[in-house]
């Protein structure tokens, strides 16, 4: 039979290479003869791969395996019938042509070069799914095993350690959560609109949640609650209802019970004198604070001055600062003060509705620093006469006519005791005499100021203070005797003193002046 000219063609051109190559063409190509060398690294290769062939299809099989068992289906496909890879191999390499030697290491290459891609790419995405987002939930029908899966993965999330699990992040229920969430301390110079723009709340609620109505003094370093949403607080007084309450604050009623923090219920009594919030509700600011402080304008332009606080009750508020100034009034323990000056330890104050008075720097609770902060002032009244008496005694003779031992006329008053029974000075002054006295004998005179003069006679000895020196009221003076200038005029019927007060040089009667 004829063949196709193509065949021809091809056969005598191979026949013509073969012709040039000294080679039959129907001859089979010598077979390649390995040495030893080449023996083991052929073996070794075709192990390495078998190994890794063999592993491979044992995973692939679990996972038929568990894919078939979360289908919940029987039908697992038959693996590929087992092939001899060492042989293929073998054939392969030595069909190829390529030394054997040059093929380990092209494997060799190979591997290495695998592993650096897989260390680096294993890296990169470690970093990205740690900075991704989380994987978003399974959306298909939860079977029997899905359900099963789903649990095994959770026991094995609780098992982790805190280094490995991730943080949970809970939303605060703002619904359950109080009203006052935050406070602010109240630095000197701030005013009530500057925090309330600060916490994004209004005036009136800043105003009405620290009942600032009630306090003198807008002071520093007071503690205000920050209201978290727009609204009053409200104490529940005796008798009122939650509609009463409502209609005060220009509420419904639900807007109180259902905000939950007042745990309150409809229907239900109110706790009196327990405080709660109303949500959105609003009240008038009082008409005296209005005026005081120039509407609301002045409120919201209130600033925080320095002040302090009364530590006792009934503290006493003077004049002027000491005991010796008279009283005008007292203070209750915890009210706050503004700090207008001081003198040594007292401390010159207002109470916030124009009332100024001293009070004792250690009544304040303030600090040294607090107290050397305050600016030192000399404008006080002058200190006022006080007024002691000069001995302790019996009054043995008044002021005035008297007839025994004899009719006379007694410029001062005779107090009889003891000998050496202490002589004090009436009231603050300087010595003007001391000594030997005329008609007095051993005396003391004192000027006071303003034209008065006291005189202390009958000393039973010279008297310890000198002339110049200055006296307070209640200082010691002398002893109390019985001595006299005969020549003077002067006698004595027993041991006592003899206290005459002039003014202008005119004797007048002492109990005027003596407490």
């Amino acid at each position: 039979m004829a063949q196709p000219t193509r065949a021809v063609r091809a056969r005598r051109a191979r026949t013509r290479r073969s012709s040039a190559s000294g080679r039959n063409p129907d001859q089979l190509p010598a077979r390649h003869v390995f040495t030893q060398t080449e023996r083991v690294w052929n073996t070794w290769i075709v192990a390495c791969v078998s190994a890794l062939w063999r592993r491979t299809h044992t995973v692939s099989q679990a996972v038929r395996s568990a894919r078939a068992a979360l289908h919940g289906s029987d039908n697992i496909a038959a693996p590929h019938s087992r092939i001899s890879w060492q042989s293929n191999w073998r054939f392969l390499l030595r069909r190829s042509g390529i030394p054997l030697r040059l093929a380990a290491h092209l494997v060799t290459l190979s591997i290495v070069f695998l592993v650096i891609i897989s260390s680096v790419f294993g890296s990169f995405s470690s970093d990205t799914a740690g900075a991704a987002s989380p994987v978003p939930a399974i959306t298909a029908p939860a079977t029997v095993a899905d359900v099963q899966i789903q649990r095994s993965i959770g026991s094995m999330q609780s098992g982790m350690s805190e280094s490995e699990a991730l943080p949970q992040i809970r939303t605060p229920d703002l619904v359950l959560a109080p009203a006052f969430v935050e406070t602010h301390v109240v630095a000197e110079g701030e005013t009530l609109g500057q925090i309330a723009a600060q916490y994004h709340t209004s005036v009136a609620a800043l105003f009405w949640s620290n009942d600032i109505a009630s306090e003198s003094v807008f002071a520093a370093g007071q503690e205000l609650r920050i209201p978290r949403l727009a609204g009053v607080p409200h104490v529940i007084a005796e008798g009122e209802t939650l509609d009463s309450i409502a209609a005060q604050f220009g509420v419904r009623p639900q807007a109180i019970t259902l905000f939950k923090s007042n745990n309150l219920q409809s229907g239900e009594p109110l706790l009196v004198g327990g405080e709660i919030f109303i949500p959105n509700g609003s009240a008038p600011y009082p008409a005296d604070i209005l005026t005081r402080l120039g509407g609301e304008a002045g409120i919201a332009s209130l600033r925080a001055v320095a002040a302090g606080t009364v530590q006792e009750a009934e503290t006493n508020l003077r004049v002027g600062p000491g005991r010796a100034y008279a009283k005008i009034g007292t203070l209750d323990a915890g009210k706050r003060l503004k700090l207008l000056a001081r003198h040594e330890q007292w401390v010159k104050v207002e109470d916030g509705i124009g009332q100024t008075g001293w009070v004792r720097a250690d009544l304040l609770g303030l600090s040294a620093n607090a107290i050397a902060a305050v600016p030192e002032t000399n404008d006080f009244p002058a200190l006022p006469p006080v007024w002691v008496w000069p001995a302790h005694g019996s009054v043995t003779s008044q002021f005035g006519w008297r007839s025994a031992p004899f009719r006379s006329f007694h410029d001062g008053l005779d107090i009889a005791n003891a000998a050496w029974t202490k002589i004090y000075a009436a009231r603050r002054g300087e010595v003007y005499e001391s000594g030997w006295c005329s008609g007095f004998g051993y005396c003391v005179k004192i000027d006071h100021g303003d034209g008065i003069t006291t005189i202390y006679g009958h000393m039973i000895k010279k008297p310890p203070v000198k002339v110049g020196t200055m006296v307070e009221a209640g200082d010691l003076i002398g002893y109390m005797g019985s001595t006299y200038d005969r020549s003077g005029g002067g006698y004595s019927t027993g041991v006592h003193l003899h206290f005459t007060v002039k003014i202008n040089g005119k004797a007048v009667n002492p109990m005027k002046f003596l407490p």
